[in-house]
């Protein structure tokens, strides 16, 4: 089945491309850790136009990423986006594959310290989304999921070496869903005015193939606001939910949503979280214009009950970061950001905005 989706997604791409004119840009990327060492890769983008699309249309988009280290870990990631008839309809993929070294630290909002276990995990990901937009504000998204998790390495005689955590062993998830969203803001890659207010769920079961069932729920409401043509204020407000037992895999992660946040430190079946960022870019010099600067402020927990949530277990992040734009009419851009918060100092380096 994994071959099939990757084949369809390469055809499609293929054909919509070798009708286009294209633009692209390549840069790399370069970090250290100490479960990794020095790891290095590569970011590209390429956006062009079918030639059956109108003036109007959106571009099409192919992302790919990889990364290596020093330590033999490496990880794959590809993501074609296309569109049809001239936007009424839209295919989204996310193809991933990651060998890398993790921590697992338990379940739950609080961590005892010396319990955490190293593992390396091997991941192959699947997400195939089909999107119709309906209005000029409504879209509706057809989903599917295919995930098979590995534990390559393992400490001896902790919680994932005995078995006892659900997603320990060798696991197939496999789901169907949908999601709705409310989309009024100017651009998809640095929105300035506007709000996208979206729903998301999906099922997995063992009438997809899956060696769990359970569902799971998303709410992501974003806010943005033009203070003037180079300054923006963005508002998101999270919220995640599973039912039935879940792999630990699955769960909700907080350093997804947060940047200084320990990774996998912070999981459970319920996640909450709040953000807001000031982004600006202060020059109009044709020198400088690409260069931007943001700062953020960041909020949220998980829990394995909703009673649990509460304000005295919310975690803080905040901190600042560089915006570098590559592609001028969209502002695609370079983040460079340095957070403050549980784990001290982060740093993390990406492309587009966080949200």
């Amino acid at each position: 089945m994994k071959k099939i989706f990757a084949i369809t997604i390469i055809f499609l791409t293929i054909s919509q491309f070798l009708t286009a004119k294209a633009e692209y840009v390549v840069y790399p990327s370069l970090g250290y850790s100490n479960e990794t060492g020095i790891y290095a890769g590569g970011l590209a983008y390429l956006r062009y136009n079918s030639l059956k699309s109108d003036s109007t249309s959106q571009k099409n988009l192919i992302y790919f990423s990889t990364e290596i280290s020093e330590k033999k870990q490496y990880s794959i990631h590809l993501m074609p986006k296309i569109h049809f008839k001239n936007d009424k309809y839209t295919i989204l993929s996310n193809l991933k594959f990651k060998h890398w070294p993790s921590t697992f630290y338990g379940i739950g909002n609080e961590h005892i310290l010396g319990t955490e276990e190293q593992y390396t995990k091997r991941e192959y990901d699947i997400e195939f989304e089909v999107t119709k937009r309906i209005t000029n504000t409504w879209q509706a998204v057809l989903i599917y999921e295919l995930s098979h998790f590995q534990i390559k390495k393992i400490e001896e005689n902790g919680l994932l070496a005995i078995g006892e955590m659900p997603g320990s062993e060798d696991n197939i998830t496999s789901g169907v869903g949908f999601s709705i969203s409310y989309d009024k803001r100017d651009s998809d890659t640095y929105p300035q005015n506007g709000c996208l207010y979206n729903f998301k769920s999906v099922i997995f079961s063992n009438i997809f193939v899956s060696d769990y069932s359970f569902i799971r729920n998303e709410i992501d409401l974003r806010n943005y606001i033009s203070i003037s043509p180079n300054y923006v204020l963005a508002f998101q407000g999270y919220f995640s939910t599973v039912s039935n037992e879940i792999p630990f895999n699955k769960m909700s992660y907080l350093d997804d949503n947060m940047r200084a946040i320990t990774a996998n430190k912070f999981i459970d079946r319920h996640s909450i979280v709040f953000r807001v960022e000031n982004r600006i870019f202060p020059w109009s010099n044709p020198l400088l214009e690409r260069f931007g600067f943001v700062a953020f402020l960041e909020t949220g927990e998980v829990a394995g009950n909703l009673e649990e949530l509460s304000l005295n277990g919310l975690k803080l992040s905040y901190g600042a970061g560089l915006r570098i734009s590559f592609l001028m009419n969209e502002r695609l851009n370079v983040r460079l950001d340095i957070g403050f918060g549980e784990q001290n100092k982060s740093l993390s380096i990406g492309s587009k905005e966080e949200f």
